[in-house]
């Protein structure tokens, strides 16, 4: 376990969650943005987009350790994340038992999130982030299930869901990384009427 996990585990990760995040975005931009850009930042897109387009519902994919869990529970009413891993899973349960707005399901994003998107009935954020990426994070029947993400958001019938999907530099290097080429994610999105960009590593798919 490592110094993060001991004070995760006791809370103490998000009192200094806030200051640090700060403190990693001034570095990240004083060595000139490369990519990736930490996940403090990415947390801080996921924050500016939901204010902008003024949407309260954040669905995770990926939860992890339960950082983003944890650090946006102020900025939405309701956030729903689904981890693969039995493990961890269990570890953000403890960190968020006491967090009254957020779901935790177990099970792979693949084969769950359509029925989640089905209890909306109003555009939420997306934060798809389930991929593979070796370590502790848990491997599914493929490396990454954005295929069928991005059909059960993109195909509901409740239109204006924004979709935000990290780690763009691996959809294209997909013959390494395994993942579906960036390609699939542009046709796609022009399959259900979405116009997509890039920043810092990460797709930003939103409704014509």
């Amino acid at each position: 376990m490592t110094l993060g996990d001991i004070a995760r585990d006791l809370g103490l990760y998000d009192l200094m969650e806030p200051a640090y995040s700060r403190y990693r975005a001034r570095t990240w931009q004083r060595e000139g943005c490369l990519t990736p850009a930490p996940n403090a930042v990415k947390r801080q897109m996921l924050k500016g987009i939901a204010q902008e387009c003024a949407l309260r519902t954040l669905i995770e994919t990926g939860t992890f350790k339960g950082d983003t869990v944890r650090a946006l529970r102020k900025d939405f009413d309701r956030i729903v994340s689904v981890e693969l891993s039995s493990e961890l899973y269990a570890r953000a349960l403890r960190r968020t038992r006491h967090q009254g707005n957020v779901e935790l399901v177990l099970g792979d994003s693949a084969l769950v999130l359509t029925s989640i998107v089905n209890t909306l009935d109003r555009p939420a954020l997306f934060w798809l982030d389930a991929h593979y990426s070796g370590g502790r994070t848990a491997l599914g029947d493929t490396v990454s299930p954005i295929e069928a993400e991005m059909n059960a958001v993109l195909g509901a019938s409740v239109r204006g869901h924004v979709v935000l999907i990290d780690d763009a530099r691996e959809f294209h290097d997909s013959e390494r990384s395994g993942y579906p080429a960036a390609e699939v994610v542009y046709l796609m999105a022009d399959q259900h009427d979405y116009r997509v960009s890039e920043e810092h590593d990460v797709f930003h798919l939103r409704p014509n």
